[in-house]
Order: C-alpha cells, then sequence, then structure tokens
C-alpha cells in the first residue's frame, strides 16, 4: 500500500507541476501580445495625432493666404487713392472694404490704421498695434502680422492682423476665432482628444475639445524652440498643461505665419479597445487556473478514493482473517468422487495435521468413534440430494485432547459438469466449554437463590407477577411459595405505593437503574415494616426480568431516626436545641424574631435541692415556655438555664415578647416550694436566606441577654454598639495577657505633708501606654480583669514593679517614701497577699513598711473576717494599710473600729470645693476628727487648688495628695522632681 500510494503522489506532483509550467507559459504568450498590442495601439494613435495636425496645419494655411491676398488688395488699392485722390480716398477705402468683409465674413472688421494704431476712417483703433507688429508675430516669407488674441465688447474673441502700408499705415483687420473654431471642428479625435491653434506666444486662438472656452489664455508651450526650427515634432503621451489628460499627441508650425497647431488623441480612448483585450486576456488566464485546479481537485480525489478502495480491500481482507481466526472457522472443500479433502491452514490447525489434502478415511480417523457414522452419513445424503451438511461433532487430536466442530457446506458446481461440496469448519471448542461454565454457574446461583437468608425475588416487568421467590422470602412473608408465584408484586406493598412501584419498574426497562430506596411492604398477617429494595435487570427463563433483593430495615431505621431526634433536640425536655432551632429558621422562608432567655437560679435548684427536683422545675419550666413556642413558633434549650423562643413575623411581635415576659416573670412551683428566677431576655431579628444567619442572629439576642443583664433590664433589644463594645473587651482580653509583662507600666503621684508640703510616700498607679503615645484608661481594663480572672497576674506583677521602684528610689536617696499598692477584692481574698508582698521585698532587699497596701471599703466587707486576718498577717511584716475611697462604700463604723488600719483616704468627691461647699466641708471635718479619733493618717485625695490645700491644712489633715502637688509621672520623673525640691 505505501507503494501504491507513493505512486498516486507521483502523479498528482507531476500533473501539478505541468499545469503551473504551462499556466506560466501561457501567462508569457498574453504579457507579451498585449504589449506588443499596446505599442501597436500608440504607434497607430501617434500616426492619427500627426495627421490631423498637419490637415488642421493646411487648412489654416489656406485660410490666412487668402486673406493676406485679400488684404493686399485692399492695402494696394488704399494706397493709390490715398495717393490720387487723397479727399475723396477715405469713402472709396470704406466701400473697398466693405465689399470685402461681405465676401469674407469670417473677418469681424478691417481699418486703415496709422503707426499708432488710431484708425484713419470708419473703424476701431488698436493702439496696441506698435507692440505686436514685431518681427516674432510675422512668419516667414509673409508681411502679415499675427497679434495676441482679444476680446470684444459682446464677449466674442478676434485675431488682430495687420499688414503695413506705404507712408508708415497699416491695414487692420480683426479675424474672429469662430471661423479657427469652426475650421478644427468636427474632427475624429474621440472623447479626450483635442485639436487646438496657438501663437508661438502661447495664446489659444482656437481649441477644439473646450469649444472655445480656454481661448485667449496663455500658455507654456511645449518644445516651443524646436517647434520654430523643424516645423512638426511627434510629443507622444504627454499630460496636458490644461485639463491634466494624458494624450498621445502631435505639435505643427506654419512656416509662413507665427501659429502652431496642436493634435492629440487621448490615450483612454486609444487604449479602450486594448483594456477590453486585457479584461478577456485575464479571464481565460484565470480560466486556466480553474480549470487547472478543478482538474487537480479531481484527480487528487481520485487519487483517494483510489487508495481508499485499496485500504478497504486491504482491511477487509484482513478482517476476514481475522474473523477467521478470532472465530475459528476454516474452509474445506471435497470432489464429488469423495476420494480426499482439501482444506485451508485453519483447518489443518485443528485436526492437527500438517497436509493440505488428506484422505477422507483419514479424516475420519479423527473424528470421535461416537460422531463418525452420524457425520458419514451426514455426507453421503448431502452428495446425493441438495440438502446443506449441518453437524456437529468432535475431533481426537494424538494427544487424547478433544475439540468440538461444526461442519456447514454445499454441493456447488465448478464446470465440466463436477460438482464439489464446499463449505466451512467452525471451532467451537471455546463456546461449548464456556456453556457448561454457564450451566454451572446457573445451578451455583440457583442453589445461591435458593439458601440465601435474605429475601429474593424475581418477577416479569410486563405483567408483575412472580416468577420466583426463595425460602427466605416464604417466612418473612407469610405466603407459600405457590402463594407467591399466584400474587403480583404489588400484593405485597399497600395501595399507596403501587404508583411508586410502577414507576421504578418502568425506569428499570428504560435502562435507569434505580436506587437502593426504603419502601413500606406488607406481610401475609397484615403486618408493615420497612424493606430497602435492590434491583436489577437480568435474563430468566429467555426472557427480561428483574430481580429483587428485599432488606429488612425496620430496626436499624428506628435506631437511626432515634439518633436524628437526639442530635436535634434535649434529651431531658423534648425541646429543640439552637442548632437545630437554627436551621428551621433558616429553612423558614420568612423573616423571625428570637428572643433569647437567660433563666438565672435555675442551674442552683438542682445543685442545691438535688437532681431530681431542679430536673421537675426544668420541666415545669419547659412545659410552660413550650405552650407559648407551640402558640407562636418554635421553642429551644440551651442547657444549662437558657430558652430561645423564636416566632416569624406573621406573628405581633409585641404581643408574643409581651407574653413571654409574662411567663418568665411568674415563680415556678416545684415539689415542696415556689422558685422565683431572674430572667434577662434579649431579643434581635433576621430573615431566612439572607444575612446574618440564624445562628448568628440566636448569637446576637444572647449578646443583647447579657446586656440587658449588665444594665439591670428583663428584656433588651440587641444593639450593634453594644455589640461591638463586647468585641472590642474581647480583643482588649486578649491583649492584656501579653501587655502584663512587656507594656504596663507603673506611674507614680507623690504624697506630701498637707503642713509643709514635703513627700510624704507615693502611690503607684497602673498605666497602658500605646504606640501612637495615648493611654487605654484603667477604667477600660481593670474592671476588664477583674472579670476574666487577669487581675491576679496583673497584681503579681504590680508588687514586684512597685518593690523595684522602691529599690531604686533607695538607690537614689529617698528611701524614706514608702510605696502605696492599690490591691483589688479578688488578689487580696485569692492570693497568698502576704507572701507576694514578703516574697518581693526580701528579693530587692527592702525595709519593713517600705511598701503600703491600698484597699477599698467595700472590697473589705465582702469577707470580713478573712480581711481582718489578712490584715493582720500583713502588720505582722511591716506593711501599712490604707482604706481608699473612705466615705463611699456602706461599712459598719462599729466593724471598722477593729480594723487594723493605718491611714483612711478621703474621697476626691468629698474634697471638691470643699472651701466653699459647707456640705463638703461638713463631710470632710466629720472624717478627719473620725479618723484622728481612730488613731489613723488621713490623706485628702483630689487636691487641685491652693484654696482644697489651705482649707485641708487648717482643719488638720495630715497629708494630701492631687494634681496640685504632681502629676502622676515614671520614677525618673518622679526622682528628678524629688531631687529639684529638695535642692531649692
Amino acid at each position: 500500500m505505501p507503494a501504491l500510494k507513493r505512486m498516486l503522489l507521483r502523479s498528482q506532483r507531476s500533473l501539478r507541476l505541468g499545469g503551473v509550467l504551462l499556466g506560466v507559459l501561457f501567462a508569457a504568450c498574453l504579457g507579451l501580445m498585449l504589449v506588443a498590442d499596446l505599442e501597436r495601439r500608440e504607434e497607430g494613435a501617434q500616426r492619427q495625432s500627426r495627421t490631423v495636425a498637419v490637415g488642421t496645419q493646411r487648412l489654416l494655411w489656406l485660410e490666412l493666404r487668402n486673406l493676406e491676398r485679400a488684404m493686399h488688395g485692399i492695402a494696394g488699392d488704399a494706397a493709390q487713392l490715398l495717393a490720387s485722390v487723397p479727399e475723396q480716398a477715405p469713402e472709396l477705402i470704406a466701400e473697398s472694404i466693405d465689399g470685402v468683409l461681405q465676401r469674407h465674413g469670417e473677418l469681424e472688421s478691417i481699418v486703415v490704421a496709422d503707426a499708432h494704431g488710431r484708425a484713419l476712417g470708419r473703424g476701431r483703433s488698436d493702439l496696441t498695434l506698435p507692440l505686436w507688429t514685431t518681427a516674432d508675430r510675422r512668419g516667414r516669407d509673409s508681411a502679415l502680422y499675427i497679434g495676441p488674441p482679444q476680446q470684444l465688447p459682446d464677449q466674442h474673441w478676434v485675431v488682430p492682423l495687420a499688414l503695413p502700408m506705404p507712408q508708415g499705415r497699416w491695414l487692420l483687420a480683426r479675424l474672429c476665432t469662430d471661423e479657427l473654431q469652426a475650421l478644427i471642428s468636427g474632427l475624429d479625435i474621440g472623447t479626450q482628444g483635442v485639436v487646438s491653434i496657438t501663437d508661438r506666444e502661447g495664446y489659444v486662438l482656437a481649441r477644439a475639445e473646450s469649444n472655445g472656452r480656454h481661448v485667449g489664455q496663455r500658455f507654456t508651450l511645449p518644445h516651443r524652440d524646436a517647434l520654430a526650427t523643424t516645423g512638426l515634432i511627434a510629443l507622444g503621451k504627454e499630460k496636458s498643461i490644461i485639463d491634466g489628460i494624458v494624450r498621445i499627441s502631435t505639435m505643427s508650425s506654419l512656416e509662413q505665419y507665427p501659429l502652431a497647431v496642436y493634435a492629440g488623441l487621448g490615450r483612454r480612448d486609444v487604449l479602450a479597445p486594448w483594456w477590453t483585450f486585457v479584461y478577456a486576456g485575464g479571464g481565460l488566464f484565470l480560466l486556466y487556473w480553474l480549470l487547472l485546479l478543478g482538474l487537480l481537485h479531481m484527480a487528487r480525489r481520485s487519487s483517494t478514493r483510489q487508495f481508499e478502495m485499496a485500504e478497504e480491500l486491504r482491511a477487509g481482507h484482513a478482517e476476514l482473517r481475522l474473523a477467521h481466526q478470532v472465530g475459528r472457522v476454516g474452509t474445506w472443500y471435497v470432489d464429488e468422487d469423495a476420494s480426499s479433502l482439501h482444506w485451508s491452514p485453519l483447518c489443518r490447525e485443528i485436526f492437527g495435521l500438517k497436509v493440505d489434502t488428506v484422505p477422507l478415511a483419514v479424516f475420519f480417523s479423527r473424528v470421535h468413534h461416537d460422531d463418525a457414522v452420524r457425520l458419514q452419513h451426514a455426507l453421503g445424503e448431502a452428495f446425493a440430494g441438495d440438502a446443506t451438511l449441518d453437524e456437529t461433532f468432535r475431533v481426537v487430536l494424538p494427544g487424547g485432547e478433544q475439540r468440538w466442530v461444526t461442519a456447514r457446506a454445499r454441493l456447488a458446481a465448478v464446470g465440466n459438469r463436477q460438482r464439489r461440496m464446499i463449505g466451512a469448519l467452525i471451532d467451537i471448542s471455546e463456546r461449548y466449554l464456556a456453556r457448561e461454565r454457564v450451566d454451572k454457574v446457573e445451578r451455583q446461583f440457583r442453589l445461591l437463590f435458593d439458601r440465601n437468608p435474605a429475601p429474593f425475588w424475581v418477577f416479569d416487568p410486563d405483567t408483575l407477577r412472580f416468577l420466583e421467590v426463595n425460602q427466605a422470602a416464604v417466612q418473612q412473608y407469610g405466603y407459600s411459595r405457590e402463594e407467591f408465584l399466584a400474587m403480583s408484586i404489588l400484593d405485597i406493598r399497600p395501595r399507596e405505593g403501587w404508583d411508586e412501584i410502577r414507576k421504578a419498574v418502568m425506569d428499570a426497562r428504560v435502562g435507569d437503574q434505580p436506587d437502593a430506596t426504603v419502601r413500606l411492604h406488607q406481610r401475609k398477617d397484615g403486618s408493615v415494616f420497612e424493606v430497602r429494595v435492590h434491583l436489577a435487570k437480568l435474563d430468566f427463563d429467555g426472557r427480561a426480568a428483574c430481580l429483587v433483593l428485599a432488606e429488612d430495615v425496620s430496626e436499624r431505621l428506628a435506631y437511626e431516626r432515634e439518633l436524628a431526634y437526639h442530635a436535634s433536640h434535649h434529651p431531658d425536655t423534648g425541646l429543640l436545641n439552637t442548632r437545630a432551632l437554627a436551621e428551621a429558621l433558616d429553612a423558614s422562608g420568612a423573616g423571625y424574631t428570637v428572643a433569647y432567655v437567660q433563666m438565672r437560679g435555675l442551674q442552683l435548684v438542682a445543685d442545691a435541692l438535688g437532681r431530681d427536683i431542679g430536673e421537675a422545675v426544668l420541666q415545669a419550666v419547659a412545659s410552660r415556655l413550650g405552650g407559648l413556642g407551640a402558640r407562636f413558633g418554635w421553642l429551644a434549650f440551651q442547657p444549662a438555664e437558657d430558652f430561645v423562643f423564636a416566632f416569624s413575623d406573621t406573628h405581633e411581635t409585641q404581643a408574643a415578647l409581651d407574653a413571654l415576659v409574662q411567663i418568665v416573670s411568674e415563680p415556678v412551683r416545684g415539689q415542696e416550694s415556689l422558685h422565683q428566677f431572674e430572667p434577662c431576655i434579649g431579643v434581635a431579628t433576621g430573615q431566612a436566606g439572607q444575612s446574618p444567619r440564624a445562628e448568628q442572629v440566636i448569637g446576637m439576642a444572647a449578646q443583647a441577654a447579657h446586656s440587658a443583664r449588665a444594665e439591670g433590664d428583663v428584656l433588651a433589644w440587641y444593639d450593634a454598639s453594644v455589640n461591638t463594645r463586647l468585641a472590642e473587651r474581647l480583643r482588649l482580653a486578649g491583649r492584656i495577657h501579653n501587655a502584663i509583662d512587656s507594656e504596663f507600666e507603673l506611674y507614680f503621684q507623690p504624697i506630701c505633708h498637707a503642713a509643709d508640703g514635703t513627700p510624704a510616700a507615693l502611690e503607684a498607679l497602673l498605666r497602658w501606654p500605646q504606640a501612637d503615645g495615648s493611654f487605654i484608661p484603667p477604667g477600660e481594663f481593670i474592671q476588664l480583669c477583674e472579670d476574666t480572672g487577669l487581675i491576679l497576674a496583673l497584681g503579681r506583677w504590680v508588687i514586684r514593679a512597685a518593690a523595684r521602684a522602691q529599690r531604686a528610689l533607695v538607690d537614689a536617696g529617698w528611701g524614706g517614701l514608702p510605696i502605696a499598692v492599690n490591691v483589688s477584692a479578688a488578689q487580696f481574698f485569692n492570693t497568698d497577699l502576704v507572701g507576694e508582698f514578703t516574697r518581693a521585698m526580701q528579693e530587692h532587699g527592702l525595709e519593713r513598711g517600705a511598701l503600703q497596701v491600698e484597699l477599698t471599703e467595700s472590697s473589705l466587707m465582702r469577707k470580713p473576717a478573712q480581711a481582718m486576718q489578712t490584715m493582720q498577717r500583713l502588720h505582722e511584716q511591716g506593711i501599712c494599710v490604707s482604706l481608699d475611697d473612705f466615705g463611699t462604700g456602706y461599712s459598719s463604723m462599729s466593724y471598722l473600729q477593729h480594723l487594723p488600719l493605718d491611714i483612711l483616704k478621703i474621697d476626691r468627691s468629698f474634697v471638691a470645693d470643699v472651701e466653699t461647699n459647707p456640705r463638703n466641708a461638713s463631710i470632710c471635718r466629720a472624717l478627719l476628727s473620725l479618723g484622728h479619733s481612730m488613731g489613723l493618717v488621713i490623706i485628702a485625695e483630689g487636691v487641685e487648688t491652693p484654696g482644697q490645700l489651705q482649707w485641708l491644712a487648717a482643719h488638720g489633715c495630715d497629708q494630701v495628695q492631687g494634681y496640685l502637688l504632681g502629676r502622676p509621672a515614671p520614677l525618673p520623673v518622679v526622682i528628678a522632681r524629688l531631687d529639684a525640691v529638695e535642692v531649692s
């Protein structure tokens, strides 16, 4: 096949190359013909223009010669008359001129003029006569002068002619240009041809193409100098300076007169027939290439078709051989004498022989003895009549191997009245073995089908009737096998499931494999159970059928439903959990309102009174709220004390919330008592399918509930600003943990003696500087630290930092100034405060009394007994204790007198305006008197004006603290101030 393909490709290349060469030759010949025709046409046009120019020149010469003779006659007569009868000469000359004008209509006028061009008789003068009666205006061997064209008042153009007369006179005639225009009109010059008459100065006297439009205009004559000498010039192709048209032209001049004739034929007119020839030649050339391309395409298609047919033959032959090999088909024939058998190589392979022809006796020796007689009889009948030989028999090979073979043959005429038995031999051993395997599989399937513990059956998809069932199905459904075979599959399904069955069977018939779905089946006794049905198509006894496995999944599905219920409901209350509620709200498709209810004290009931009573109270609350949820929407429980009540926008929001507040505000009856809880409700709204999702809306309602509790309200709506503050608190709490050892700083404010202003102590104040130079106020993070428990770690850091600062004071020479450290209630009661102060003082080598502790009045009253013990231990370590913000708490005076206090600090609210406000002054006097009576040092906080300081000093206040005496500053700044005060 590759050789055939190469031959076809070579023939295509030869045809293509020959066609291209012929096309190139055709193009060259056509080009030469066009060029020759072009040159011939241009030469003919040049000859025609020369003929027109020469002819026009002769006509013009004859016209001027006649005019010159007439003028000579008039001039001679006029000269005689002027000489003989001068008085009568003008009249006689005028009559002579009139006669001449009548004979020569081309003349506009004739007049006798003097040397200056003034008329001596009737007629117009020409004062330009001296200007143009020059030698170059006169022809050779002629006395006639021809002037430039002149335009008359009536817009007609004339050419002045002058003939000299004796005594300086001139005979002046005016030739109408219309005569010259008529002379060159009617010539065969084409649409773009032109014939013109000009003088040697370039003035146009007549122009055939423009009908006299350019008469009187002056143009530069081409080849003017050559024209004066040669008289006739073939200009060839030249572009006109007047109209820009390219013409093939000739110019001729008159020898006797200073005039020239120009004749030109338009090149476009000349080449118009040539272009037709060009287009025709181009069309023929294009047609040739189209025919060549068509011929090449047809040749390629023919070659491709030949190649495809050869490929098809080759492929058919290969496929036939492959089919014979795959199908194990061989050919054979036996002549009518039945002496020997001829066969193909595959037949030799089947019989295990290596010869192309074998005697029939040898052939039958390889046939199994049980099949040989039958095969011989069939072969004899086939030779005797027209019957077809079609037999299956076994072949026994020398090694004992058996092969199953099918032989088919018919008698056929082969010429000379001879007949031959021709047929095919097929090795069906593999097919026979495969059939045996199928039978074995069918037996195994039957065994598996009958003894399988799962219910199986086979049914007809057309009639839906059972074709076969196994024993497990009989036991599961309660029907006998005979009863099953008399029923359809609809009989084991409730009536409402029949349509579903029909649709599933129809889908299975068209090829869609149905899913293993769960359906309800019905037993003979009427009981219903859940079944997962698996269906598959198969052939049963030669017809289409469906095999069904019915898996009993009743117990498993019941268990799964129970798991699903517990996954979405609270086990004790039976209410939804918040996740299931959020999914229900998102799927509701409408707007909704969420109320998050915190029932503080509910868990305390179980913790204090026992789990049974706690569960009973929880059930009572859930039952009460459950009725509200059933009435308005949904209810969920969030262990251990929170409920989430939600309702759609179809309900009136205020009415639902009022009902909720009323229910949660009422006491709940337990087994033996009533329980009043502290409800806080947060409310938020959302829209299903939109952001925020329901889970976030529930969180927003929970935030609103926390806000209501913080504000002491029963109900609060979600406020984004509250959420922002909570988020900011959380972010701030996250920062505090890392800032304790790296960002916090201690600032110190001096406490001075009221009498002389000398420093008495320093108070350590916590500051949190930021990168931009600002500070986070202590009020924003101190309470947060107490809420999160970070106050303990922060307090330990403050104690250590104060000890380091005291060590720096000692090193700077101010060891006599103690540092007061504020201690929170959480740190005071929940840590080894005495041990922390002791360790810090020992670590930095501080003396007793170097550090002081400041406590608030309200913190001491939380656990008075523990507070007294701790304060006693602090005194034992030499640590003074001061009571901060005295007068703002609710402590008992009888109790305070027993506390081991050293210092009382009057709150700044009482010091403000003490010198002008009688009420504040009375309070301060009472506090000063009370403190002094208890033997305590009194410190007044918030001293900011000299008046306040003077009043406090005058009334016996021991020490003062405030901006007037010094603002809080870092320790180096405070030491510098102290040094400066000491120096001054």
